[in-house]
């Protein structure tokens, strides 16, 4: 099923592409089981995005978000990752010495629960 959905991502992004949509792909990674898989397809030096929402507040998810995302980077080195979720410092910052521009957007979850003042 990971591969299925990884193949359909990637159709779907050349399909826009062919059709003159410029596209960010969006990498998803499940478990160590996908780390080798999820970059398929996916040009090196270019933008990619990612979403951490759920994935960091509990220790396995987090190690797995982390450990994957580490992947992602070794194997795409992107230019820029485009995070939708929570991107704390503690956990960016060696991309962004790396000189890796991080841009973060939060999550809809985390915008429609703020608090009104």
């Amino acid at each position: 099923m990971q591969l299925w959905n990884i193949y359909r991502s990637r159709a779907i992004g050349f399909w826009l592409q062919v059709n003159g949509v410029k596209v960010i792909p969006n990498l998803r990674f499940g478990d160590r089981r996908t780390y080798r898989i999820c970059c398929d397809g996916i040009e090196k030096h270019c933008i990619i995005a990612v979403g951490s929402h759920g994935n960091l507040k509990i220790v396995q998810d987090r190690e797995i978000f982390l450990n994957g995302l580490d992947v992602v980077v070794k194997k795409l080195q992107p230019v820029a990752i485009v995070v939708y979720g929570a991107a704390p410092e503690k956990y960016f910052k060696k991309y962004i010495d790396a000189g890796i521009r991080i841009v973060q957007f939060d999550s809809s979850y985390a915008t429609s629960h703020m608090e009104v003042v």
